[in-house]
């Protein structure tokens, strides 16, 4: 694994790390009513509730490995980095308890309950233009600037390990785990997952889901080199950002599919999450109960969905929610469904 960024002994090292800074690992859920209603034989689907971290999101663990990371000298300057919103509340997050400052460049256009999130944490925010340009130029400013250490969303080997912590808790739960659907933005979770199931369970089979309109990485891996996507548009803000430099081989070697899914089908997946886990679901973490609901696996299959995130504006939670197709196959909401916790 040494081509890589990462290796598996770092995404130990990184466990240990946020798990002393209080990152405790988060529950892992049955989806019985998909279980019920798929059609498939003895399947078992598991989800690892992301969502549920102290803010909201997985980024919390690479954002916090990365900054503890940091010499003393380093975490002097401050840190800075660019985000949609989750990435940066982790950073902000981070910093606090560090003990240091914190900015982050925010794209026009980003979730104002995110920003507020940011802002609560205690980070100055920089507002950019809502392009992948528009970012890194101004991150690049703010480290010029102001002597901050960058803390890059994906594309940095500390985020990446400390990502890769989910799927090193979630095999500890689901031991067996046949299938694992992973959202891909830059590809730091997925890049760090990658690295961990290839060590522990190497035979997993390990799916990377992208939005149609913002499919980067499938474009890339039929290209054999990185390739944006013209326009990025999504409601699945957090994975619009373009696969990065150091994710994309990891995603080249070790995930064996990217899938797709329409914006229908991300609204689809937002109204399942609440319906028949009770989870408030954002359309980034959303998109892995769509690209299930899509994908044949065989009989008795264990399946794993890695839920990457709960914060979602009010106003456009209430609008997914109302517009989304009712129900799996047209079945009606599914509120008879208890939801299992997976045995530890």
């Amino acid at each position: 694994m040494a081509e890589f960024a990462i290796d598996y002994s770092d995404v130990q090292c990184a466990r240990a790390r946020i798990r002393r800074h209080g990152v405790e690992p988060t529950p892992v859920h049955r989806w019985s009513a998909f279980e019920e209603r798929s059609g498939i034989r003895d399947l078992q689907v598991y989800v690892k509730c992301e969502n549920l971290t102290a803010i909201g999101a997985f980024k919390i663990r690479g954002a916090l490995n990365a900054v503890m990371s940091l010499t003393e000298s380093e975490a002097r300057c401050g840190v800075a980095t660019h985000s949609s919103g989750n990435h940066g509340t982790a950073v902000a997050y981070a910093a606090r308890t560090r003990g240091i400052p914190a900015t982050v460049v925010v794209p026009a256009g980003a979730s104002p309950q995110k920003m507020d999130l940011i802002r609560h944490y205690g980070a100055e925010l920089v507002m950019c233009e809502p392009t992948q340009e528009g970012r890194e130029e101004a991150l690049a400013g703010l480290v010029r600037e102001q002597g901050r250490v960058p803390i890059h969303p994906y594309d940095h080997p500390a985020v990446m390990a400390g990502q890769g912590t989910v799927a090193d808790e979630f095999l500890d739960c689901v031991p067996d785990l046949d299938w694992l659907f992973v959202p891909i933005g830059g590809g730091g979770l997925i890049s760090g997952t990658a690295v961990t199931v290839r060590t522990r369970r190497p035979q997993m089979r390990l799916v990377g889901v992208e939005p149609e309109g913002a499919n980067d990485t499938q474009r890339s891996l039929e290209a054999g080199v990185r390739t944006k996507h013209p326009a990025p548009n999504t409601l699945a803000d957090g994975l619009r950002a373009f696969v990065g430099a150091l994710t994309f081989p990891v995603i080249q070697k070790w995930v064996d599919q990217v899938l797709t899914v329409t914006e229908e089908e991300i609204r689809n997946g937002v109204r399942w999450g609440f319906e028949e886990l009770r989870l408030v679901t954002e359309p980034s973490a959303a998109t892995v109960l769509a690209a299930l609901a899509k994908t044949p696996v065989p009989d008795g299959a264990r399946v794993g969905l890695i839920l990457t995130g709960g914060n979602v504006d009010p106003d456009l939670w209430a609008g997914l929610r109302k517009g989304a197709n009712p129900g799996f196959l047209g079945a009606p909401p599914s509120a008879r469904w208890p939801v299992q916790r997976a045995e530890r």
